[in-house]
């Protein structure tokens, strides 16, 4: 039987995905771009398959490292719904958000999604209005 993936490989491979780049990558995980570089060598020898090919200044996918991405992502996140499961810190209660419109539509559902499934006890209420409407309900 082969050896388990690394999710701390996986992790960096989805930023470099994500950026297009091992050194802004690097930035992201916190580690040198050699490191990175070395982490992503030995993820494709585990995979067996090259992940990258090289598209002018940036890191494009193989096919089977587009193949890969989802399966990370996937790993990623149930890990991180498995520690939150057994966090004896996790939030709970209501959070109310008050936000402008224009935000609202393009950031919130993204970002709402994610943090209500890293954090299943609790209950977001947004308002979305223009803002002096917002004002109004933060001096109340």
């Amino acid at each position: 039987m082969k050896a388990p993936l690394d999710l701390d490989q996986l992790q960096t491979f989805i930023s470099i995905a994500d950026t297009g780049s091992f050194t802004r990558a690097a930035e992201e995980v916190h580690r040198t771009q050699s490191a990175v570089s070395m982490q992503m060598r030995r993820l494709e020898e585990r995979i067996g398959k090259p992940l990258f090919e090289k598209d002018g200044r940036t890191n494009k996918l193989t096919e089977e490292g587009d193949r890969l991405l989802s399966y990370a992502r996937r790993l990623i996140y149930l890990n991180r719904e498995t520690l939150a499961a057994f966090d004896d810190q996790r939030l709970e209660g209501t959070i109310r958000i008050g936000t402008p419109d224009d935000y609202a539509d393009r950031f919130l559902p993204e970002i709402m999604a994610r943090f209500s499934r890293s954090n299943p006890r609790v209950e977001l209420t947004v308002v979305c209005e223009p803002t002096p409407g917002l004002v109004e309900h933060i001096k109340r």
